[in-house]
């Protein structure tokens, strides 16, 4: 009798976990072990176990060590316990069977099916085969149907769905799909903001953090005991880098935005991710409780879209790094030092000032540009906190009537737009009842509609909601004016000041600056209300 030197496989995984004890590890290592000692024709050489892998590849650890074997001919048999613990891919099965083991000389037997390639040669069992290997194939995608169905309902829903939350937060240990600020690391999240703020440069941000000996996100991690794995190489111990603190400062998660299904797989059969265009991702703001400011956020954002390139032995930008332009041609006006290492003299001066023939070069010394911009931005203050001033004492019901009005025309473009999107989604459903189009392309329209009423939805309870605070008189329109009041006794310009409050500085060739402050919009609208009011009515303070 010939032996056949022979490798059990078994394979569980998550999936395979919730559908009984059947399935077990231990229960197909039993079965496959009497299935040998009842078959004297079998020789075992090894048993290889996939524990917690999907059967939809064959990128597993155990089977690419029995495929070695294989090559190596220290086996000529496989035993399974039926042909989805070998895999659920339709295709790659029927190949290994067909095609792969056939001209190798592998046996294969899977014990349920009662399947042996060296007896099974007749044309019906041909046709079980291939039958049998396709409803695997087809229970892995329902299978990932089901679980990209229920991912997406619960992100839809704000819930978090990732296995560990970003730097700076927690899941909640009373309900895994909520995250909560961690009160540990959300302060080194504040001091990165911090730090940028006041001109830090990334590079410079990750030294500080580590020679304070701040651990990085994934140290902190580890030292909570969180498992990660990662594709990436890291050290020993691994350090904060440019990148992590990059990544940080650009996240809308800090101000209570939860963004998820950033990238999808194109179907279940390919791991490779794809990015999807954000109409197609599930955004959800004030989702969770917020690290950082939102106006901060922003200012951040805005700031790092700025050239605030500095030399490699400084570690702060010049305060007014990437706010300075000329006034005649619009280029950056870059810092030159145009004296010697004795006696400096620094200036800003057109990039473009002595290679273009349409710019006469624009330049100003550092010093006098500094102090210029302190007192127009002391004078614009002040002139803001007397326009607080003026609209604590004045009613402006009126002023107030017409923002409301403002905001009930914005509401009604909403309803219109959902009022559209409702029809879009009857339409569609006519279609797919008709026959017209695919389940698929219904549910990809149905989903996309879905999706751009429940943002129409949002915004109109948010424009409500700035009715009601109107109405109660807070005037949400107006907190901008805080921003400057938070400035009222400055004593010196500072880069903090500087990104807060200011757009842009036009330097011209005369010398005239000319800057741009934040806000603009709302601050002449503000004065061409009260200016259109028909008649101030000073109010009793007292």
């Amino acid at each position: 009798m010939k032996k056949f030197n022979t490798s059990l496989y078994l394979r569980l995984s998550k999936e395979d976990e919730k559908t009984g004890e059947s399935e077990s590890i231990g229960n197909q290592k039993t079965l496959l072990l009497d299935f040998i000692n009842n078959n004297d024709d079998l020789n075992l050489v090894s048993i290889k176990i996939d524990d917690g892998y999907s059967g939809k590849d064959f990128e597993r650890p155990a089977f690419k060590e029995l495929m070695e074997d294989i090559k190596d001919r220290k086996i000529n048999c496989i035993v399974v316990k039926d042909f989805s613990r070998f895999g659920r891919d339709f295709i790659e099965v029927g190949k290994f069977l067909e095609e792969i083991f056939p001209f190798m000389n592998v046996r294969f037997i899977s014990i349920n099916d009662n399947y042996d390639s060296f007896k099974n040669k007749d044309s019906s069992d041909n046709l079980i085969v291939p039958f049998k290997n396709l409803i695997n194939d087809s229970y892995l995608r329902d299978i990932s149907l089901k679980v990209k169905s229920s991912l997406n309902t619960k992100r839809k829903r704000g819930e978090y769905v990732g296995v560990v939350p970003v730097y700076g937060y927690l899941k909640d240990p009373n309900n895994k799909n909520k995250i909560i600020v961690d009160e540990t690391a959300s302060k080194v999240v504040r001091d990165i903001f911090k730090y940028r703020l006041e001109g830090l440069s990334i590079n410079k941000i990750s030294s500080k953090l580590n020679e304070d000996g701040v651990l990085s996100p994934m140290e902190y991690k580890k030292a909570l005991g969180i498992i990660v794995s990662t594709s990436f190489k890291r050290k020993e111990r691994a350090l904060w880098t440019p990148k992590a603190v990059y990544r940080i400062l650009e996240n809308p998660i800090y101000i209570g935005t939860l963004e998820q299904r950033k990238t999808t797989k194109p179907n279940f059969k390919i791991n490779k991710c794809v990015k999807l265009p954000k109409e197609e991702q599930f955004i959800i703001e004030n989702n969770h409780e917020p690290i950082i400011d939102k106006d901060l956020f922003e200012n951040i954002q805005r700031l790092m879209k700025l050239d605030t390139r500095i030399s490699p032995n400084k570690d702060k930008v010049y305060l007014l790094s990437g706010y300075v332009y000329c006034g005649e041609c619009g280029s950056n006006l870059i810092y030159k030092n145009t004296g010697t290492k004795e006696k400096s003299y620094n200036y800003y001066r057109c990039i473009d000032g002595k290679s273009s023939k349409n710019c006469i070069g624009a330049s100003i010394r550092v010093d006098n540009l500094e102090q210029l911009v302190f007192l127009d931005i002391k004078r614009h203050i002040e002139t803001v906190v007397n326009l607080d001033i003026l609209l604590n004492n004045i009613d402006c019901s009126s002023y107030t009537l017409r923002e409301i009005n403002k905001i009930k025309e914005q509401i009604q473009l909403q309803k219109e737009e959902i009022h559209k999107n409702k029809l879009f989604k009857l339409k569609v459903y006519e279609d797919f009842k008709s026959n017209i189009i695919t389940n698929e392309e219904y549910s990809q329209f149905n989903m996309s509609y879905t999706r751009k009423i429940d943002e129409s939805n949002k915004i109109v309870n948010k424009l409500e909601s700035e009715i009601l605070e109107l109405k109660k008189g807070i005037k949400s329109n107006q907190q901008w004016l805080q921003h400057f009041k938070n400035y009222e006794n400055i004593q010196y310009l500072t880069r903090e000041l500087v990104v807060n409050l200011i757009e842009q500085i036009k330097v011209f060739k005369n010398k005239d600056i000319e800057i741009c402050y934040r806000y603009k919009n709302e601050y002449n609208n503000l004065l061409s209300n009260i200016k259109n009011l028909p008649k101030w009515k000073v109010v009793n303070n007292g």
